[in-house]
């Protein structure tokens, strides 16, 4: 077999191929690059779901003539200069692989301008330098991308539709300006403006304009929560529990401002929640960690989706904490609607101001042309935005109104746990089960439906932390865990053995199961299933372990009960303090006799 030396450009797109997957990838590096020039204006521009052409505009610092060639050399990078730096990085990027990946697949144009002097355009197409030429933007850069996988036919076969990658383009920009609300994101497609992201004054405003983009959300249903721990920061926007979904693609993780692909924090999230939220649910979460960069290792995918954390536990039990313990809990009431006499009425726009606002096209290439016929002012001056509205604000006006209106109607419906017992009266008069799950009873002029699992849940988590039976095991259970589990076990497996649980170490990473409590038989499975997952408080643990037990155990949704049963366990929801179930959801829904009323009209 002869052994051969492959030629540059192959090897080029070689290396490219680890990097460049699609338009979509081009963005992400290229939006690093502007973060890193301390930009605070970032305008992504594509035609053709940017396969055609995709371009970056930014206002930082530039590129000097001399590193323009330099720029797009394999390793060639200004954020890092000896090893020890990639255990101190603080840049987005750093391993000077984007340009050159980019311009091994594409014709790439870089024009800048280097701390707002003479700028300078340097073009490559392919890995083939066509030209440097005396012009450019007055102050930043702009870098263009045109035709990508032109003369690799095969890979640009598995690209998808144009409308799709450029979806894709815009969530890479939505991503990346999550962290960052100092600076002001623009993403333009096909000459229209499909996201503006101005600056912003908190972080909290910023991930609420970015799940705000295509959902309308109450803004009052979202939660800040920030708090440091030593060698790190952990700053969280979440969701309050009646905004959720049905799968975890809105939980975003980030470590120094890098969206990250880490599956733990994800259920660290999670697991601060609870079963606050029904199960199969999940909320929108934005986490943000700031960690010591001597901790954090970004040098594992060249897109930096990955990282390691030397930290790691401590932060997967900090999230849990801050989450569990700073969730606001609401308990669920209903309020009849009722019109607002201060509100003015919906007015349709008029045609003149349906119109929308968008950059055209014409002005687009004007942008991008850099032939010395006009400057970038001459461009702007020459009428290519099209016609704006006759009132731009008319929209974000309506919105502001029915924004108002629907925050005065959720506050009407929500109620502190704190205010929920209207009186310290236990008697009520139970009227009935209602779909073989609501136990329903009238008390101090208020209408009651009682979630009948939950709270029996409820109240036998509370009686199982009085037993401490404990039952060995005739076959005891093995069992695996991940590293920083193990490390928390050697430390922390007396936690388990105070509430009937014995675990040994058999080996690394290799535990067994030896004893439980009575009341747990026939749950080992779910029981080593937790322990395999949970790092936490003593407190926490044993929230956990009782809530499986209690689930188990518990009278099930679609049981029909006696009168006596549903008395008796109603008696003992009515002693709670707090109506939440072992998982942390509330189970209590109130209506009083006023807002019953208001519903049908019945005003005296």
């Amino acid at each position: 077999m002869e052994i051969k030396s492959l030629d540059s450009t192959l090897r080029a797109r070689i290396a490219a191929g680890e990097v460049i997957e699609r338009p979509q990838s081009v963005a992400r590096e290229l939006i690093d690059n502007a973060i890193d020039a301390g930009a605070d204006e970032i305008t992504l521009s594509i035609r053709g779901g940017g396969i055609d052409e995709l371009m970056l505009t930014d206002n930082g610092k530039g590129i000097s003539r001399e590193d323009l060639p330099l720029a797009v050399t394999q390793y060639a990078t200004s954020k890092i200069s000896k090893l020890d730096d990639l255990y101190h990085l603080k840049s987005m990027g750093f391993r000077g692989e984007a340009l050159h990946s980019v311009a091994a697949v594409s014709k790439l144009t870089i024009a800048s301008s280097w701390k707002g002097q003479q700028p300078w355009t340097y073009v490559v197409d392919n890995t083939r330098e066509i030209s440097l030429t005396p012009q450019g933007p007055d102050r930043g850069t702009v870098v263009k991308v045109e035709d990508l996988f032109s003369e690799i036919p095969a890979r640009r076969s598995f690209l998808k539709r144009p409308a799709s990658e450029g979806t894709l383009c815009r969530n890479v920009l939505l991503s990346k300006a999550m962290p960052f609300e100092n600076i002001h994101f623009t993403f333009i497609q096909d000459g229209a403006i499909r996201s503006d992201l101005p600056k912003r004054g908190t972080l909290y405003d910023r991930v609420l304009d970015i799940f705000c983009e295509d959902e309308a959300f109450n803004r009052k249903e979202f939660v800040y929560m920030e708090r440091e721990f030593g060698d790190f920061r952990i700053r969280i926007v979440t969701s309050l529990a009646g905004i959720r979904r049905s799968d975890r693609s809105r939980i975003k993780v980030y470590v120094n401002n890098r969206a990250v692909e880490e599956f733990s924090l994800v259920q660290a999230v999670c697991y601060g929640y609870g079963e606050t939220l029904p199960g199969g649910s999940f909320p929108y979460t934005a986490l943000f960690i700031d960690d010591n960069p001597e901790l954090v290792d970004f040098n594992i995918h060249p897109a930096k989706k990955e990282v390691k954390l030397r930290n790691k536990a401590a932060i997967h039990h900090e999230i849990h904490s801050l989450i569990s313990s700073s969730l606001p809990r609401q308990i669920p009431g209903i309020a009849a609607r009722k019109r607002d006499e201060d509100s003015q009425p919906y007015l349709a726009p008029s045609a003149a101001q349906t119109q929308t606002s968008f950059i055209s096209p014409s002005y687009v290439a004007d942008r991008i042309k850099y032939d010395g016929s006009r400057s970038y002012q001459e461009a702007e001056k020459a009428g290519a935005v099209c016609e704006k509205p006759a009132d731009s604000e008319w929209l974000e006006k309506a919105k502001k109104l029915f924004r108002q209106q629907d925050e005065k109607q959720y506050e009407k419906t929500q109620l502190k746990a704190d205010d929920f017992w209207q009186t310290e009266s236990r008697h009520f008069r139970y009227i009935g089960q209602a779909f073989r799950l609501f136990l329903i009873c009238e008390k101090d002029s208020c209408l009651y439906l009682v979630d009948q699992h939950a709270a029996h849940e409820r109240i036998l988590f509370n009686e199982l932390k009085e037993q401490k039976d404990v039952q060995q095991l005739l076959i005891p259970v093995d069992f695996e865990v991940d590293s920083d589990v193990d490390a928390f076990l050697c430390e922390n497996a007396y936690i388990y053995t105070q509430y009937g649980i014995n675990i040994a170490q058999k080996d690394e990473k290799l535990w067994t199961l030896s004893s439980i409590p009575h009341s747990a038989r026939e749950n080992e499975k779910r029981i080593v299933s937790y322990i395999q997952s949970a790092i936490g408080s003593e407190e926490e643990i044993e929230a956990g372990l009782y809530a499986i037990v209690a689930c188990k155990a518990a009278i099930k949704a679609g049981d029909i009960i006696d009168d006596y049963t549903a008395n008796a366990l109603l008696e003992k929801v009515f002693e709670l303090e707090d109506p939440v179930c072992p998982h942390g959801r509330t189970f209590v829904i109130r209506l009083s006799e006023a807002e019953l009323r208001e519903m049908v009209g019945r005003t005296k």
